[in-house]
């Protein structure tokens, strides 16, 4: 296992990160993430990142991890700001072409693999937009 701690590189080399065992650890800037911050209502702080290439007991390259932070959101309810404690983790196949990424998609999350490069920035702010409440409400209105 190959643990990097000079944080999430943008992309990286599918086939070398599987076969090394690569772990990322690090924190992206919410402002470097420019859908995710279009969201927001703000762009200010960081996502907690942690990322392992690894391949499952079948043999499966596959990446996993967790996304921590705290987002700005609009009460669906109430219509204040808030911050939504973010914490998600993700678990994708790497696959390499779109007829095993259709023939996947019922037995786990696929993630199709072009020019075996993973942009890691963007899978992060793909995971935190799927995340995200469709109608986000405070802990005031929740309550």
């Amino acid at each position: 296992m190959r643990t990097m701690k000079d944080g999430i590189p943008l992309r990286v080399k599918a086939s070398a990160a599987v076969s090394r065992g690569s772990v990322w650890n690090g924190d992206i800037p919410i402002a470097k993430l420019p859908r995710l911050a279009a969201v927001l209502t703000d762009a200010e702080g960081e996502l907690r990142v942690e990322l392992a290439a690894e391949r499952d007991t079948a043999g499966a390259a596959r990446l996993r991890g967790s996304i921590a932070g705290e987002l700005g959101l609009v009460c669906h309810t109430c219509m204040t700001a808030f911050r939504w404690p973010l914490h998600t983790s993700l678990d994708l196949r790497l696959v390499h072409s779109e007829a095993e990424e259709r023939r996947l998609l019922h037995d786990c999350e696929p993630l199709l693999v072009e020019d075996d490069t993973v942009p890691l920035h963007e899978v992060v702010e793909e995971e935190v937009l799927l995340a995200i409440p469709i109608a986000p409400r405070c802990s005031t209105c929740t309550g």
